[in-house]
């Protein structure tokens, strides 16, 4: 007579077998650390000496991601054109973070106290973070800290799925002869499948 296995047994069979099955790649926490990207075995891009690009998506967002030298500030404008937009926009990333459409005569914040700051929807980036106020001169400023990259996640339910052209323009990066900027690509834009 054959015995049918027991209920146990049967539990047992499913945890071990829901155990060795591939596990769903973590995500990037937008934290200003490059670590994530270097965990999912992504090829970056080299733009330029100690800095390097990287892409990666789910299917909800794309990431964008890059380091810097020490020193750097690494600001950016991000020139982006998706299925979901009918006019190329520009995503700023600084010490505060705004979008604006490119074409002539669309509003922009034009000073930083503009309302226009922090309008940003569906995609969020780690901005350069106020570390204080320096008071030790006669006037008050602020003291800046950085991430050691800097990483942008946007949302596809926003920007849509497909073909996304794109322009990043990072700012503030530390030679030993000053500060300069790096456009990728240079020319054009570069294309990206969201899919």
């Amino acid at each position: 007579m054959k015995r049918k296995p027991s209920l146990l047994i049967i539990i047992i069979a499913l945890a071990i077998c829901s155990c060795q099955q591939p596990k769903e790649a973590t995500p990037p926490l937008v934290d200003g650390n490059i670590d994530d990207f270097l965990q999912l075995g992504i090829e970056p891009i080299a733009l330029a000496e100690g800095t390097k690009l990287y892409f990666y998506q789910n299917d909800h967002y794309v990431w964008i991601a890059y380091d810097y030298p020490e020193g750097s500030y690494g600001t950016l404008d991000l020139k982006l054109l998706t299925p979901n937009l009918t006019d190329t926009i520009n995503l700023h990333v600084s010490a505060q973070l705004g979008e604006w459409l490119l074409k002539e005569g669309a509003p922009k914040p034009d000073n930083s106290v503009s309302e226009l700051w922090w309008n940003h929807e569906g995609w969020y980036a780690n901005e350069v973070w106020m570390n204080g106020l320096d008071r030790s001169e006669d006037e008050v400023n602020p003291n800046w800290r950085n991430g050691k990259a800097r990483e942008i996640q946007i949302s596809k339910v926003r920007f849509g799925k497909g073909e996304w052209k794109l322009q990043l323009n990072i700012r503030a990066i530390q030679t030993p002869d000053g500060f300069t900027g790096i456009t990728f690509p240079e020319e054009g834009m570069h294309l990206l499948n969201a899919f």
